[in-house]
């Protein structure tokens, strides 16, 4: 079981990337700051402008887009979030996703936020697609950065086999007991798997280490066990999901971006309008990887779905 879980964490996460990342600018100082139920939100741009909300994925905060609200917060309405438990934010019981779905859209109806582009990353374009499966008339689309309707690897399991998956890789985190033991992990053992500069995991680790372990490992529990895929008929909304790849770590599972490519739609294939774009060579945090390509492909996409 060990050895399956680590597989499928590496099927996540994995791929390599030869060039050298620049650390993104750090963010700016946000227009204003607000909670909205479970969720933490920096606004920053014009307000009036087209709306773009950016979730982070796994014990990350808004800092990992720091780039992307750096270029768009001139022309947009940037709504950053953070998820409960990440970042310094608090926690929350158990359920996570529908709680966090929840208080998302009661945002956009006391903000006044009118068919948004949701931005996620890895679980945030997870919860990007369940989302845009909700109520895809309220959203102005979805670009998920390698994020999916179901863990990879884990789509042949029963829902008991990713249930037991999840509790036993949250139970592997019951032993890192602060946040100096959980950065070290990061630092060790997962951002190197993420990411292609050490200058990137050097700041991101104690960044990724202001998360709460306990958090981390119930929003693990509950990804595993998600699978969005018999919903994916009800999207509406476009649909992108943007899929790193690099030959030199996934060649001998997947010989090339075509086959990861071919994997993703298969996951993706109750939704036959969704899209998928491959950027490589690049690990898991795009953003840091290939910046400019990430920056250009989510300008496209805006550009291509106007609202209305």
């Amino acid at each position: 079981m060990k050895r399956f879980l680590l597989a499928a964490a590496l099927a996540l996460f994995a791929a390599t990337a030869a060039a050298r990342a620049t650390v993104p600018p750090p963010l700016p100082t946000p227009a204003k700051s607000f909670d909205a139920g479970s969720l933490h939100v920096d606004v920053y741009g014009t307000s009036g402008r087209r709306a773009l909300i950016f979730i982070p994925g796994l014990t990350c905060g808004p800092w990992e887009w720091s780039g992307e609200i750096a270029q768009f917060s001139p022309s947009y309405t940037i709504y950053a979030l953070t998820l409960p438990g990440f970042d310094g934010k608090p926690a929350i019981k158990p359920p996570l996703v529908q709680t966090v779905s929840a208080d998302f859209w009661s945002l956009l109806q006391t903000q006044s936020i009118v068919k948004p582009v949701v931005v996620g990353h890895s679980l945030g374009g997870s919860l990007g697609i369940m989302l845009a499966e909700q109520h895809s008339d309220r959203l102005g689309g979805v670009i998920s950065v390698d994020g999916l309707p179901i863990f990879p690897g884990m789509d042949r399991m029963t829902a008991d086999q990713r249930a037991q998956a999840g509790t036993q890789m949250a139970g592997s985190m019951a032993s890192i007991a602060t946040p100096a033991q959980f950065a070290a992990m990061e630092k060790t053992y997962v951002l190197p798997n993420l990411m292609t500069s050490p200058d990137d995991i050097a700041v991101v680790a104690p960044l990724a280490g202001r998360s709460d372990p306990a958090a981390t490992a119930a929003w693990i529990s509950e990804d595993l066990a998600l699978d969005l895929r018999p919903q994916l008929t009800a999207v509406r909304a476009p649909l992108l999901v943007i899929a790193p790849y690099d030959a030199a770590f996934e060649g001998k599972m997947l010989p090339d971006a075509a086959a990861k490519r071919s994997y993703y739609e298969m996951l993706l294939a109750n939704d036959p309008a969704a899209n998928v774009q491959m950027i490589e060579p690049s690990r898991h945090f795009i953003m840091y990887d290939q910046p400019q390509k990430l920056h250009d492909a989510v300008a496209t996409f805006v550009r291509q779905h106007p609202p209305g």
